[in-house]
């Protein structure tokens, strides 16, 4: 992620007090989430023939329909007067990160070809909790060609347990000879 990205993240974090941080990311996700589907309000922002004050009242009222922290009002503010509202989905990223690593959170994505049973998943967590010493959020996709066993993923390690990837290795082995 760019500076300008991490810059406007770590000064969310700092703004934020560390128990409204979740609260904060949630609703930036939210306002990113609108923007994307609406691109009216994203136009409205973002078009220089709309004055500043109308653009202002505008995030006025979203804020206040939203219910939106100040600090993430003001985040919005800011980057609509400097024309940088093209950043915000990595800004969320990028402030997902800080507030995990204030809250000792590891998000972990699970893809397998079936769906887990619940009890499963708590295992998992639990043992990847144990020896990371974080709190394990998991992320569950199903992606039936893999054909069985589990793909982990921890930021940007991958583990592949997958029976396409052992048949792969299998495959690998017989060519060898």
């Amino acid at each position: 992620m760019n500076v300008v990205v991490q810059r406007y993240a770590r000064a969310l974090a700092d703004s934020l007090p560390a128990e409204r941080s979740e609260v904060g990311l949630d609703q930036l996700r939210h306002l990113s989430d609108i923007l994307a589907r609406e691109p009216g309000a994203r136009q409205l922002l973002t078009n220089p023939a709309v004055s500043p004050d109308a653009r202002q009242t505008f995030i006025g009222r979203l804020s206040g329909m939203l219910q939106l922290e100040p600090a993430v009002r003001n985040l919005l503010s800011m980057l609509v007067d400097r024309r940088r509202l093209g950043i915000l989905e990595d800004l969320c990223a990028s402030f997902e990160k800080l507030v995990d690593d204030r809250n000792g959170t590891l998000r972990v994505q699970v893809i397998s070809a079936e769906e887990m049973p619940q009890v499963d998943l708590n295992r998992l967590a639990q043992r990847l909790g144990h020896s990371t010493g974080k709190r394990i959020v998991l992320s569950v996709d199903t992606d039936r060609s893999i054909l069985g066993g589990i793909v982990v993923r921890i930021g940007g390690t991958v583990i592949d347990a997958s029976v396409r990837q052992r048949l792969a290795g299998l495959q690998r082995e017989l060519r060898a000879y």
